[in-house]
């Protein structure tokens, strides 16, 4: 057992490299106390980027590093993944009208769309603070394994107030504790269907692009440290596609260099994934300063007429169709399907 780890809780400090009060602390799991003020991770991975690891701060200070707890494995407590009540979830299904995401999303798509999409990803509202939107993660089991609540303004975008169910469950003395143990936002959608699977860093995202592209089905990590094995799991036998946002270089790369290195990762487990390059290619500088992800791309362009993402069997089969157009009567005819059981079908425009 690691002797030590990153506070779950929601308190943040001030980063001693950017001086945002984004800086979650690492604690000694035997004492309970912070190493040291400096020795975290800021969560502005990209804008910032600092990481001070127990090891490092040992090393620098010539002390003995000890990464883990020595203790009997007989005596190891295994700690059991805490749930919601799904009335917990339930009962933030209302309160629409005064969530400032649903608005923004109905200003730029069709009502029904976008309540559709609200009652598949069951998107809730915290009325009882501040109508922040909530994002619950239901796994594949539908267990609600827990909730983030983002307030956002009525552009569409996010502040800095963000908040987990259970923190503010805790605080308010319903509930004592609670073991908080992330699962994909979304992964509740997966099942009963052979659909690809695209991940992306946001909630924000994956809801807008399961509305403008219902090809994959769209989860979200819930940030870009948020691919790991353990969520990936129920993912294998899955084709998968990843999205990265845009960004600049920091300490631990890009996000589409630090993704592509997890694809990799998880391709030499056997999982069926690739990376998409899209916005690294298409991205402009502006774009990447801003953190754009595939959402915001899209939605820069929406009064265009939108894109389509071909992958590389669609291209083939456009350029075969260009040599011979009897393939379409084909394809409607016998109702082709790839070898992934998709439907085949002709995309014209890029």
């Amino acid at each position: 057992m690691y002797k030590y780890s990153l506070q779950k809780k929601s308190t943040k400090h001030k980063c001693p490299n950017c001086n945002k009060k984004r800086l979650v602390l690492y604690i000694d799991l035997e004492t309970k106390e912070y190493v040291s003020p400096l020795v975290g991770r800021c969560d502005r991975e990209i804008n910032c980027g600092y990481h001070y690891s127990p090891r490092s701060y040992f090393n620098d200070n010539n002390q003995h590093y000890v990464p883990n707890i020595k203790s009997c494995p007989s005596f190891v407590q295994k700690v059991e993944i805490s749930i919601h009540d799904k009335a917990d979830l339930t009962n933030t299904l209302m309160h629409y009208n005064e969530n400032n995401f649903i608005q923004f999303l109905k200003s730029k798509f069709d009502s029904q769309e976008v309540e559709k999409m609200t009652f598949d990803y069951k998107i809730g509202t915290a009325n009882f603070w501040n109508f922040g939107t909530i994002f619950w993660q239901v796994d594949s089991k539908y267990n609600v394994r827990g909730g983030k609540v983002i307030i956002y303004n009525t552009s569409g975008k996010r502040t800095n107030y963000i908040n987990w169910i259970h923190s503010i469950k805790i605080k308010s003395q319903e509930i004592k504790n609670f073991n908080l143990s992330q699962c994909f936002f979304g992964e509740h959608l997966i099942n009963n269907c052979e659909t690809t699977v695209a991940i992306v860093e946001s909630e924000k995202t994956a809801c807008i692009m399961s509305i403008l592209f219902k090809k994959y089905k769209w989860i979200a990590a819930g940030s870009l440290n948020g691919l790991n094995d353990f969520k990936m799991e129920v993912l294998r036998n899955r084709r998968i596609i990843l999205y990265p946002d845009l960004g600049n270089y920091g300490l631990n790369g890009s996000p589409f260099t630090i993704w592509k290195s997890k694809c990799e990762h998880f391709k030499s487990k056997g999982f069926d994934i690739q990376i998409s390059d899209l916005l690294e290619k298409n991205g402009t500088t502006h774009q990447r300063e801003k953190g754009y992800d595939i959402a915001d791309y899209f939605l820069q362009n929406i009064n265009q007429e939108p894109k389509i993402i071909l992958s590389n069997q669609q291209k083939l089969i456009n350029k075969l169709y260009l040599k011979n157009k009897n393939l379409k009567i084909l394809i409607d005819l016998f109702d082709l399907t790839d070898l992934h059981g998709n439907r085949i079908s002709l995309s014209l425009k890029e």
